[in-house]
Formats: structure tokens, C-alpha cells, sequence
């Protein structure tokens, strides 16, 4: 009876901490604030329009710039973690508040934050009682502090390892764990799996038509199931939220997020092939259409396919190719909004984006994007603006020198460095923006864009402190009738 005091006294603790609202209390709150300039009462909302949480941020008298001091927290998220949380004493219920509310205001991803409590809970409550069962064993910890000091050097690869060391990093307090996927790290070699086990489920799936293998290689191979059962035979080996047996997951990301062309998506998973044998647990699920990429933990992180993946295969990568190629010209509108494009482009196909545009267009402007070198643009015949802003770009295409009509041409805020000889023929440009580029070599044909010899260039925007004071000089010389500057 005591304990069952304690407990109830903490949980009304946690719900004064973090401010838990029942949605009545949340809608009035909203709309108490919604025409205060000082305080702005953001509503975070889950996938069937349920209020989950309210982010606060207020604008300082002094800064004048807002910050977000808070985030309060619904019955409904409160609820719902105290079922997921597998303790008979609710031990873990802070745990999952913190990670929740550690989504929104450190990592500033809502739509993680969502998935958390909208999908991830059931992944928790598995990855929590695996914890809470082996997190005294002296085997556990060995393997999380081995892990976890992997995982830091390869995050840290210049630091002493007293770096570390200061951390002091206790396996089996949950608290050290900031993720489900760093969890799901901890708990992994308890969980009970067969390998074998899982080729003969794909097997299965594919004999009775729910599931597809359209490629595989020496190393890869990529499994497409097309039913819910044919994708939780992952259950054990990822901690994907759709792997999840009991849930409508892969419904909800396969029905919901059509193809541009109204057909239901597809759910992608990439397996290594040591997977089968018991030698790797290396393994992607890839849905385009909802933005998601997550290995084997359920990381939404910073997961490089092309560097782990697909470099490794050029296979892989053409499938993968196709694939996207087929829905980015199935999409309509403007391909600046073209999500199949990003990935074209994050996967090395960097010309994708200039493929998919009119070849008669006037006008080019793309900004935002990750383009790092400029692809062959020469069939742009027509075009007399173009501007490629903040792309990350290192490198530009010779062709731009047949791009004779341009009469303004701006690559500010890139990373070239240096410039083809082409650029000289120009004549008709009028107006150059290099600002934001750490150019160190101007070709000496830059000097045809000079009025002096045929050519049009009014102004040459460039930053002095980027290309340094040799450079600057050399373009005035070469330049002389162009204003040179910021």
C-alpha cells in the first residue's frame, strides 16, 4: 500500500511538471493566446489530428528574438506512455517524457516527436522490458559500454579517449540513453532471433505473392513486402514501428502516402546479405514518400545511404535510380518540390534536377538544394537568367559557356573555388553574383565579359574577403569597365 502511495504521489509529481492539459484545456490555451505577440502558443498534433502537446515560446523585452522555453503535455500522451511502460511501479514513464520533449525543443523535429508517441510507443515497451531484465548483467553492460564507445569514436575521431572517460557513462541507468534507437542498441543481443529463420519468412511471402526481391547482388539485397505480415517477419531483427506485430502501420504509410500516380508506396527494406548467416545486422527500411530512412535501431538521424550503402554497389544504385526516376516524372508542379529529386540527388545523381526541367525555359532559379557540382546544362539554349543559390556547389560544368543568352547569372552562397575559362563567353551577361564563393582562380578569359572586348558585364558582385586582395586587383585589372564589389 505504501509503494502504491509512492507511486501515485510521483506520477501526480510528473503530471504537474510537465504541465499535462486534457484537449478541452489545450484548445483554450491556443486560442487565449492566439493573438499575443509575446507569447506564441504552437499545438502539435498527432496523425489522427489529436492534441499531443503544446510548444511555448516567448519574445525577451531585451533579445527580441523568441525562444522556446517550454513544452506541457497532454492526458492523452501521458496516458499512453503509462500503458507503454512495462514496469509495475511506472519507472520509465519520466524516461519517455524527457525523450518525447527532448525531440521537440533539442532536435526541433516534430514530426519525429509525433511518430514517438503515435508509433514508437510499442517499440518501447518491448525495448524497456528487455532493458529491465537484463540491465544488471554484467554481460549487458559490457556490450552497451563497448557500443557506446564505438559508436563516440566514430562521432569523435579526433578526441582523447579521456574525452570519453569524463562522460561516465552508466549502462543501466535509463537516463543515459537519449533514444529508442540507442536503447534498442543496449537490449539488441538479448533479443531472441534466428537468421535462418528469416530468409525462409521473405521465401514464404514471395511464393505466396505478398512480398517481391527486385534486386540482389553479392552484398545486397532489397525486399519488398506488399502486406503488413510480409513486414513484421523484421520484428526481431529492427525496431521499425511497421516490423511491429498488432499495429496498421505499414497500412497507414503504404495507403496513405499514394504515388504521385494514386497507386499505394512502397515499403522498402535493404538487407545485407550477412544478415542471413548471423554475420551482420545491417539492414534499412527506405518509405520516400513520408521522408523516412532508418536502419536496423529505428535511427532517424543522419543515415547516409549512398556513403553506406549504395556507393558500394553500383547495382544497387541504378535500381534505386530507376525507382525514383519513374516517380519524379509521375509528379506534377514544380521540381523544386520534387522529394524524388532530393533523393536522386543525395544518392549522386546531382543532374537529376536539371533533367526534369523545360530545356525552353527563360528563367532557372534553385536555391536550398544540395547540388554539388553543376552537370552538363548545355541544352538550356534559350535561358538569359540563371541563378544557383546556396547549393552546396563545388564545381561548375564547362557547358556553361554555351549558355550564350544569359544576361544574369548568380551562384551566390556556394563553394567554388574555381572558375572554367568558358565563363569568357558570356558577351550578353549583364549582371554576376560570385558573392559567398572562396574563389581562388579567375581565368584570364573573364575578360571578355568586359565591355571593352564585346562584351555586356555592368557588375561583378563578389565578397573581397573570401577571394582575398590578389584576386580582387587581378579582376579590376581584367575588368575595367564592371562595377567590382559587394
Amino acid at each position: 500500500m505504501e509503494n502504491s502511495d509512492k507511486n501515485q504521489k510521483r506520477l501526480v509529481y510528473l503530471a504537474q511538471k510537465f504541465e499535462i492539459f486534457t484537449s478541452k484545456e489545450g484548445q483554450n490555451i491556443i486560442n487565449e493566446y492566439s493573438h499575443n505577440k509575446e507569447v506564441n502558443v504552437y499545438p502539435i498534433k498527432g496523425h489522427n489530428n489529436t492534441l499531443l502537446a503544446l510548444k511555448w515560446s516567448y519574445l525577451p523585452n531585451k533579445e527580441r528574438k523568441r525562444v522556446i522555453t517550454k513544452v506541457t503535455i497532454s492526458d492523452t500522451v501521458f496516458t499512453t506512455m503509462l500503458v507503454a511502460d512495462p514496469s509495475n511501479n511506472k519507472i520509465f514513464i519520466q524516461w519517455m517524457l524527457n525523450t518525447f520533449m527532448r525531440i521537440i525543443k533539442e532536435d526541433d523535429n516534430i514530426k519525429e516527436a509525433v511518430r514517438f508517441v503515435d508509433e514508437d510507443l510499442n517499440i518501447a515497451n518491448s525495448h524497456l522490458s528487455l532493458f529491465e531484465a537484463n540491465k544488471r548483467k554484467k554481460r549487458f553492460g559490457e556490450w552497451a559500454i563497448k557500443n557506446e564507445l564505438r559508436k563516440w569514436k566514430m562521432d569523435n575521431k579526433d578526441s582523447d579517449i579521456s574525452e570519453w572517460e569524463k562522460l561516465k557513462y552508466e549502462p543501466s541507468d535509463i537516463n543515459q540513453y537519449k533514444s529508442l534507437s540507442q536503447l534498442f542498441d543496449a537490449v539488441d543481443p538479448f533479443i531472441e532471433r534466428k537468421a535462418s529463420d528469416l530468409e525462409r519468412a521473405m521465401q514464404h511471402f514471395i511464393n505466396i505473392n505478398e512480398a517481391d526481391i527486385p534486386f540482389r547482388d553479392r552484398k545486397w539485397t532489397v525486399f519488398v513486402p506488399l502486406t503488413t505480415e510480409a513486414n513484421v517477419i523484421f520484428d526481431k531483427f529492427a525496431s521499425w514501428c511497421t516490423a511491429k506485430p498488432g499495429n496498421s502501420m505499414f497500412d497507414r504509410y503504404t495507403k496513405n502516402d499514394k504515388l504521385p500516380n494514386g497507386e499505394n508506396s512502397t515499403m522498402y527494406v535493404i538487407i545485407n546479405n550477412k544478415m542471413f548467416t548471423g554475420e551482420s545486422k545491417e539492414c534499412y527500411q527506405i518509405h520516400f514518400e513520408s521522408k523516412q530512412i532508418k536502419d536496423q535501431s529505428n535511427d532517424w538521424g543522419n543515415i547516409n545511404l549512398y556513403e553506406l550503402v549504395l556507393s558500394t554497389s553500383d547495382g544497387i544504385r541504378e535500381y534505386f535510380h530507376s525507382e525514383l526516376d519513374n516517380r519524379a516524372r509521375m509528379s506534377k508542379g514544380d521540381v523544386s518540390n520534387n522529394k524524388y529529386i532530393d533523393y536522386l540527388i543525395s544518392f549522386g545523381y546531382t543532374e537529376s534536377l536539371f533533367d526534369y526541367l523545360d530545356k525552353n525555359l527563360p528563367i532557372i532559379k534553385i536555391t536550398g538544394r544540395e547540388v554539388p557540382r553543376l552537370p552538363d546544362i548545355s541544352k538550356f539554349k534559350t535561358i538569359d537568367q540563371l541563378l544557383l543559390m546556396k547549393l552546396g556547389m563545388h564545381e561548375l560544368h564547362p557547358s556553361i559557356g554555351l549558355l550564350t543568352n544569359l544576361e544574369l547569372l548568380s551562384l551566390s552562397d556556394n563553394k567554388i573555388s574555381k572558375l572554367p575559362k568558358e565563363i569568357g563567353n558570356l558577351k550578353k551577361l549583364d549582371f554576376f553574383n560570385l558573392k559567398g564563393n572562396p574563389i581562388t582562380d579567375f581565368p584570364d578569359e573573364i575578360s571578355q565579359l568586359d565591355r571593352s572586348n564585346g562584351g555586356s558585364l555592368f557588375r561583378l558582385s563578389v565578397d573581397k574577403k573570401d577571394i582575398g586582395e590578389v584576386n580582387y586587383q587581378k579582376l579590376k585589372l581584367l575588368l575595367p569597365n564592371a562595377t567590382i564589389g559587394e
